[in-house]
């Protein structure tokens, strides 16, 4: 009697302790899914609609400065324009957009090597006339989709662009503040900690119930 008495006692406490070890953990996982939401919910980014309306303003300045031939504007375009494509490469956008993204920067590459030294824009206009064809192509694709997170914010202008005249010179969007996460509460923890549970009474100190004692039997 007095084993099976110690067994129902050791099993009643490790319950206990199983259960507070259940429930700190079951709090601190719905603490950090709120705070994952909260942040979630409230950071804002640029996103693959903001690159689009971006490329979208330097093709017409590139298309600008090679209508009125201006080697200097069309070289310092292409320069900008590659880390521009670079930051749209790193997005996960769809794989048609990408492959269009890789096009655009191969030919922007081409021109970067070819128009060092040129004085007109001859040379290599079938190759700036390709490259205005396939930035078209890229800004529908990236507008025509859903706005997607760019990994890295769109990089500032190396040098500052020549005036190009009737061609609006290209800005930069800005990067949208992020608000500040307001601060979740803990979730309180009722139960105790397993440090604070009362340790099981000495199985000796425990009264065992009354029981009628067997008759002896006589000699």
């Amino acid at each position: 009697m007095n084993s099976r008495f110690i067994r129902h006692v050791v099993a009643v406490t490790t319950v206990a302790v199983v259960s507070v070890l259940g429930a700190g953990m079951a709090n601190a996982s719905t603490t950090d899914q709120i705070k994952s939401r909260v942040t979630a919910g409230t950071a804002t980014e640029q996103t693959t609609h903001t690159a689009g309306q971006y490329i979208e303003q330097l093709r017409d300045y590139l298309a600008g400065a090679t209508r009125v031939g201006d080697v200097d504007a069309v070289e310092a375009l292409v320069k900008h324009l590659r880390p521009v494509l670079g930051v749209v490469a790193q997005t996960p956008v769809e794989r048609a957009a990408l492959e269009v993204n890789d096009r655009a920067d191969t030919q922007a590459a081409q021109l970067e090597r070819d128009l060092p030294g040129l004085t007109l824009l001859a040379p290599v206009t079938g190759l700036v006339t390709s490259l205005l064809t396939t930035l078209l192509d890229l800004v529908t694709s990236l507008l025509g989709g859903l706005p997607v997170p760019l990994p890295l914010p769109l990089p500032e202008l190396p040098l500052p662009l020549p005036e190009v005249p009737g061609v609006e010179v290209p800005e930069v969007p800005e990067v949208p503040e992020v608000p500040e996460v307001p601060e979740v509460p803990e979730v309180p923890v009722d139960a105790p900690a397993p440090g604070d549970l009362p340790a099981p009474e000495n199985p000796a100190d425990v009264p065992l119930p009354d029981a009628p004692l067997p008759d002896a039997p006589l000699p």
